[in-house]
């Protein structure tokens, strides 16, 4: 507590929202990822009694064992066996080599983007239209998941009101450039995001699972995003093959197939299921409020 009152009183809430306008007005086109690194931490960091410095309390929580986490990929073709639906590994994140940049991952960096408790979100975020069939992945959780979250949750107690303001202009800086919207040309805006999450909201394996942060697609829901070496925490319920409508509030879900592990950790089986098995399978899954 002591330590960030300390910081606190040599942040200026004048030079801090001059900082943020310069950094926002920058081409982060022509940036480098490091020059990028440089930008962010020259916002965040004040001359204090012991040299520059930066102090940043990032919050965590946990997912208690048993939640259900979702994935959701497009499918080019629906005819079986599904080209990108076929093996146990298609279900988890994608190799290496095919890995795009992304908000917490670099080129070839590959992470397992996730949705937790609401299918709904894991939809929102591929942008998925009415009546086009896609795979939904359902995970589960099969021990606590410990997340940090980014733009969700900030620390204020002890604070006084001056103190409260100045560390909310920090974290709703960091919090507004990690979600901004990037879309088709503006990738290189996801240098932004994976400075942040990397360099900021980073803390050791026994502490963090995963990043939990906004959807920017869906206001109101999280997203978290699980590396290799950590999702190991999480199970394959199964995936299935459906189709959403979206009725006013609601959205309807139409479940075509169904796939699961066929026993030889390696291929998937398919087969279509009543409904009480795809219950007893999916227990958690139900058509869900928009």
């Amino acid at each position: 507590m002591a330590e960030i009152n300390d910081f606190l009183k040599y942040v200026d809430i004048s030079e801090l929202h001059e900082k943020i306008c310069i950094f926002r007005n920058l081409d982060f086109k022509k940036l480098s990822y490091s020059e990028v690194q440089n930008e962010i931490q020259k916002v965040i960091t004040f001359e204090t009694a012991n040299g520059d410095r930066s102090f940043l309390t990032p919050s965590t929580t946990t997912y208690p064992k048993g939640t259900s986490f979702y994935r959701v990929r497009t499918l080019s073709d629906t005819m079986y066996p599904l080209k990108e639906m076929r093996y146990v590994t298609d279900c988890w994140e994608p190799p290496a080599e095919i890995v795009n940049a992304g908000r917490l991952n670099k080129l070839n960096e590959p992470l397992l983007y996730t949705s937790p408790i609401d299918p709904v979100v894991a939809v929102e975020e591929l942008g998925i239209p009415d009546n086009n069939l896609f795979s939904l992945i359902v995970y589960e959780a099969i021990e606590p998941i410990n997340v940090v979250q980014i733009g969700l949750e900030y620390f204020t107690e002890g604070l006084s009101a001056d103190e409260r303001l100045k560390h909310r202009m920090i974290q709703d800086f960091l919090s507004h450039e990690f979600i901004r919207d990037v879309g088709e040309g503006t990738e290189y805006l996801y240098k932004i995001s994976e400075s942040i999450a990397k360099d900021y909201f980073d803390l050791p394996p026994w502490k963090q699972d995963a990043w939990c942060y906004p959807s920017v697609a869906r206001k109101g829901s999280c997203n978290v995003c699980f590396r290799p070496t950590t999702r190991t925490k999480l199970k394959l319920v199964g995936v299935q093959m459906t189709s959403v409508i979206r009725q006013y509030e609601y959205y309807k879900f139409s479940v075509k197939m169904v796939a699961t592990d066929s026993g030889n950790g390696s291929d998937l089986i398919f087969q279509q299921m009543s409904d009480e098995e795809q219950a007893k399978l999916f227990p958690d899954f139900e058509v869900l409020p928009a």
